[in-house]
C-alpha cells in the first residue's frame, strides 16, 4: 500500500496498461480464443490498404496491418493495437475523473469500475471498432468539458480531432457532436459559442480528419452511409425487445453496481460543471432505449455512452458509507466472477450451448484440415462474409476468397473488390455451413465434387458447426445474383 501511494500516478497507469497486456495475451490464449469473424474481416480488409472500407472506417485495418508488418502474422498481432487503445482509454477515464472531481481517489475508482465492467473488459479484448471508440469518445468529452465549462479555445480542436479521427474507427461517434450542438443550441448561456470562431475551425478540423472515409464514400456511391441506415431504419414497436434490451444493458454493466449507481446519477447534478456529461448520456441513453423498442439494439452500441455517468458516478464513491462500498466491492467482485465463467465455461461445468464466446472457438484446426484435403485450389469461395474472414486468416497459404452472390445476402466488402472473373479457369474450395450449394456453383464450375464434411465439437464433446467442402475444378464466369440490402 506504501508504493501504491508514493509513485506517481502515471508510473502505475503505465504499469497497469503493460500488464494489462499481458493479461489479455495469457487471457486469450487460455480460453481458446480465436478470432471473431469481425476481427478476421478486419484483418481480411487490411490486405487491402485503401482510404476506408464498406461498413467501417480505416483505422482498424491500418493498424492491423502495421502490427503484423512489425510482428508477423498471428492472434495476438492483430489484437495488439485493441490493447493498446483499451489502455489509453483506462488512462483518458483517470484524467478525466480526476480533472472534474480534483480527487485522486474518484479517479482510481473510476478505472476500476471500467476495467471490471464486464461489457468494457471483453470488447477490449479483442480487435473491435468499439475499444477505438471508447477511447476517442473520452477524449471528446474531456474536450467538450474544457471548451463548454472552462471556455479554452483549443479544446475546440480537441474535441474536432477526437471526432474527426474517432470516425475513422466506427461513425457512431458522430452521436456525440450531434448531442453536444443540440446542447449548445438549447442551453442560453451556452449558444453564445455559436459565435466563437473556434468552434467552427474545430469542426472543419473533424472533417479533414475524416476527409479519407468521405471521399473514399464519395468514390463507393456512400456505401458506408446506406449500411447505417439499416441500423436506423424502425421497425414495428415491441415491449418484449425493449425489455430484453434493458436486461442486457443491465448484465453487461455488472447487475449491483447498477442498483447503486441508479439512485446517485437519476438527480439532476448541483454542481454545474458536472451537467454536461449528466446531460450528454441521459440524451444517448434515451436515444437508445427508443430505438430498442423500435428495432433491434445490440449490446455493444450504447457502451460509449455510460462512459459520462461512469465518471460521475466514480466521484460520489469516496464519500460511501461503509455498506455502499462493501455492497460495491461485492458488485465488482460479481462482475469478475460473471468474466471468469464466460471466459472459461467449462471449468465451471457449463456445457458448450451455454458458452458465450463459441464462436471465437476452434477456427484454426478445422480450417487446416479442410486446407489439407483438397487437392488443388487457387481461390476459396464461400456463401457468407463470417465465414470468409475466417478462411482467409487461419488458411495456410494467402489465396484470394470470394462470396458467393446470394440475394439473400447483404452487401459487404468483397462486393468492392475485384470480381471472381478473374479466376476463370483456375480450381477452387468451396466451403460452407450450409450442406446444400447454391444452384449456380454447378454452372460456376465444369465440376465439383464433395469431400468429407469436417466437424467441429467443443470440449463437451457437443457439436460446435460443421463446415461442407467441395473441390470445384475450372471456374466459369457466371453472372450471381447480386445481394439485395445493406
Amino acid at each position: 500500500m506504501i508504493w501504491f501511494k508514493n509513485r506517481p500516478d502515471w508510473q502505475l497507469l503505465c504499469g497497469l496498461i503493460i500488464s494489462l497486456i499481458a493479461l489479455k495475451a495469457w487471457l486469450t490464449a487460455a480460453a481458446g480464443f480465436e478470432l471473431h469473424y469481425d476481427e478476421a474481416q478486419y484483418w481480411e480488409w487490411s490486405q487491402y490498404p485503401d482510404w476506408s472500407y464498406y461498413s467501417k472506417g480505416p483505422m482498424v485495418a491500418w493498424l492491423i496491418a502495421l502490427a503484423e508488418y512489425f510482428f508477423g502474422h498471428g492472434e495476438w498481432q492483430t489484437r495488439l493495437f485493441a490493447w493498446l487503445s483499451h489502455g489509453i482509454f483506462l488512462l483518458l477515464i483517470f484524467v478525466l475523473t480526476r480533472r472534474l472531481w480534483d480527487s485522486r481517489s474518484a479517479a482510481w475508482w473510476a478505472v476500476l469500475i471500467v476495467l471490471t465492467t464486464p461489457l468494457y473488459f471483453t470488447l477490449g479484448l479483442v480487435m473491435t471498432t468499439d475499444v477505438f471508440l471508447f477511447t476517442f469518445w473520452t477524449w471528446g468529452l474531456w474536450a467538450a468539458h474544457r471548451a463548454l465549462n472552462q471556455n479554452q479555445p483549443r479544446a475546440w480542436y480537441e474535441l474536432g480531432a477526437a471526432v474527426g479521427v474517432g470516425a475513422l474507427a466506427k461513425l457512431s461517434i458522430g452521436l456525440l457532436p450531434a448531442v453536444i450542438g443540440l446542447l449548445v443550441i438549447i442551453i442560453p448561456h451556452w449558444r453564445r459559442h455559436l459565435l466563437n470562431p473556434h468552434v467552427w475551425a474545430g469542426l472543419s478540423l473533424m472533417l479533414v480528419c475524416m476527409s479519407p472515409l468521405i471521399l473514399w464514400n464519395y468514390h463507393h456511391d456512400w456505401v458506408m452511409l446506406r449500411h447505417e441506415l439499416g441500423h436506423v431504419s424502425h421497425q414495428e414497436w415491441s415491449l418484449l425487445r425493449l425489455i430484453e434490451y434493458l436486461l442486457g444493458q443491465w448484465l453487461a454493466l455488472s447487475p449491483l453496481i447498477v442498483i447503486i449507481a441508479l439512485p446517485l446519477l437519476a438527480r439532476f447534478p448541483r454542481i454545474p460543471r458536472h451537467r454536461l456529461f449528466w446531460l450528454i448520456s441521459l440524451i444517448c441513453s434515451i436515444f437508445f432505449v427508443l430505438k430498442a423498442g423500435g428495432a433491434k439494439v445490440q449490446l455493444n452500441w450504447p457502451a460509449p455512452v455510460y462512459i459520462g455517468f461512469i465518471v460521475l458516478f466514480a466521484g460520489a464513491i469516496p464519500n460511501f458509507s461503509s455498506l455502499k462500498r462493501r455492497i460495491l466491492l461485492l458488485g465488482i467482485g460479481t462482475s469478475l466472477a460473471f468474466m471468469a465463467v464466460g471466459y472459461f465455461p467449462y471449468f465451471f461445468g457449463l456445457p458448450a450451448k451455454l458458452d458465450p464466446f463459441k464462436v471465437v472457438k476452434s477456427w484454426y484446426q478445422p480450417i487446416t484440415a479442410i486446407s489439407n484435403m483438397v487437392p488443388t485450389a487457387d481461390f476459396i469461395l464461400t456463401d457468407k462474409y463470417e465465414l470468409a474472414g475466417e478462411l482467409a486468416f487461419y488458411w495456410p497459404q494467402r489465396l484470394p476468397v470470394y462470396i458467393t452472390g446470394s440475394a439473400a445476402r447483404r452487401f459487404n466488402q468483397h462486393d468492392l473488390w475485384p470480381a471472381i472473373d478473374r479466376e476463370a479457369g483456375r480450381n477452387a474450395a468451396y466451403i460452407s455451413t450450409d450442406p446444400n450449394p447454391p444452384d449456380e456453383l454447378a454452372r460456376a464450375f465444369r465440376q465439383c465434387t464433395g469431400l468429407q464434411p469436417v466437424t467441429v465439437h467443443a470440449h463437451d464433446g457437443s457439436l460446435l458447426r460443421t463446415l461442407y467442402v467441395r473441390h470445384c475444378r475450372h471456374y466459369v464466369s457466371i453472372v450471381w445474383p447480386k445481394p439485395q440490402f445493406y
